[in-house]
């Protein structure tokens, strides 16, 4: 380890680094792998001729942020942190996913910002009073949202003539059916989205994941949590590559389809280095 400039300070975990790369031999080099098919997808000029242009351009860009988060605190032994980081990519990358698939509602996508917003400001007026904000740009909010709210009422059953009721998402699908669209993406649906749950949430499972007993004891487990943390990384990097096909397939790039095949291959020699898929 490089010797520190005096009054620096570190931070972290560098056992728990060298532990990571003790386990992950190969991470290195996948890195520097798929920094060059990043760089093909996301350093150039992107003309953007629709709306799902833009969604799907710049989420890849989040879902490569995401992935380099999840990757530090992974390395640094937060399992947990990582979890609910995973969660958020996932969520991500189905949604690139499905607009990818299903350009025409990128519309739709957008336009359900609106009734965000309105749900937003109605919770700041009802905590603060509706002195906080101008009156005029409440009023702009709430009449964009009564334009297109129509656009997403749902019946509150499945009964002939329901009454109607505001959707909580922007597509009459839920996330989970929604992920399923998405052929091998949704196979992930456990690790990206159910698993993470549990700990972005309050709830049983998870919490109880993070205990232990120790002579009769019980307490938070004081040590890493690297299975955690290796499972989410796996989904992470699952994720990424998922992007990355979209990337290369939306937008025609025919640079991305070698330095793509490396990252899948890096993949199963990271992951599952005993697959038949290593055979020269």
């Amino acid at each position: 380890m490089p010797e520190l400039p005096a009054g620096s300070v570190m931070y972290g975990y560098p056992e728990e680094c060298a532990r990571f790369s003790a386990r992950h031999p190969l991470w290195g080099e996948m890195m520097a792998n798929l920094v060059k098919a990043l760089d093909i997808a996301f350093t150039r000029v992107q003309a953007t001729y629709s709306i799902c242009d833009g969604f799907v351009y710049f989420f890849g860009r989040v879902i490569s942020e995401d992935f380099m988060e999840i990757t530090l605190i992974s390395q640094h032994g937060y399992g947990v942190a990582a979890s609910k980081l995973v969660r958020s990519m996932y969520e991500f990358t189905v949604t690139l996913e499905y607009l990818h698939k299903h350009p025409e509602e990128a519309d739709t996508f957008l336009d359900y910002h609106l009734v965000q917003q309105d749900k937003l400001l109605s919770r700041i007026v009802e905590i603060f009073g509706e002195s906080v904000i101008d009156a005029k740009a409440i009023e702009k909010v709430r009449k964009k949202a009564a334009d297109v709210k129509s656009d997403f009422m749902i019946p509150v059953c499945d009964h002939p003539g329901a009454k109607m009721r505001l959707n909580h998402t922007w597509n009459k699908l839920d996330f989970v059916s929604m992920a399923k669209t998405t052929g091998d993406l949704g196979d992930l649906i456990i690790p990206g989205y159910y698993l993470p749950l549990r700990h972005a949430h309050p709830a049983v499972g998870g919490f109880a994941e993070r205990l232990e007993i120790v002579n009769g004891t019980m307490s938070l487990k004081s040590e890493s949590q690297a299975d955690i943390a290796d499972r989410s990384l796996m989904t992470a990097h699952n994720c990424i590559l998922f992007m990355l096909t979209v990337q290369k397939d939306h937008f025609k790039l025919g640079a991305l389809e070698e330095p793509l095949q490396v990252c899948l291959r890096d993949f199963v020699s990271i992951w599952a280095s005993d697959s038949d898929l290593l055979e020269p």
